[in-house]
């Protein structure tokens, strides 16, 4: 398995971040996870990630200011091999659009702060957890 961690604090533009993104998508082979946590990239660089890389199964992408609704909704239409997509703290991305996807893609796992509530929320249901309704004088 090929795993690639950025480090991008060597990038200082969203271009380049994203260019050399795309190029690691293109010669990456067998890679399958790709953490992209605070780098400077754009929706370029997920849309050449989807288009790309065969056999990515994870990118995060959290605390990457420019990702929008379109790198979101582009790399989960064109990759088929992704199964997470971490877009925690991505302000640009709304979260009308990640239910849609959610919804659109179920192979994928979608993390926000909204999903990742609600897919806690749910497991403690699940394990028989009810909320105290009850008021306290």
């Amino acid at each position: 398995m090929c795993v690639a961690t950025l480090g991008c604090s060597c990038f200082n533009t969203s271009p380049l971040a994203s260019r050399c993104v795309e190029i690691i998508a293109k010669e990456g082979r067998s890679l399958k996870e790709l953490y992209l946590v605070s780098c400077k990239i754009t929706d370029y660089a997920l849309i050449a990630i989807g288009q790309y890389s065969s056999t990515i199964e994870t990118v995060d992408a959290g605390w990457c200011k420019e990702i929008t609704d379109q790198g979101a909704t582009q790399i989960a239409k064109s990759s088929k091999s992704l199964r997470y997509l971490g877009l925690m703290r991505c302000d640009k991305v709304n979260e009308e659009t990640v239910e849609r996807l959610v919804l659109q893609y179920p192979h994928i796992v979608f993390s926000t702060v909204m999903q990742d509530c609600k897919r806690t929320l749910e497991r403690a249901y699940q394990m028989g957890w009810s909320p105290n309704t009850s008021t306290a004088s």
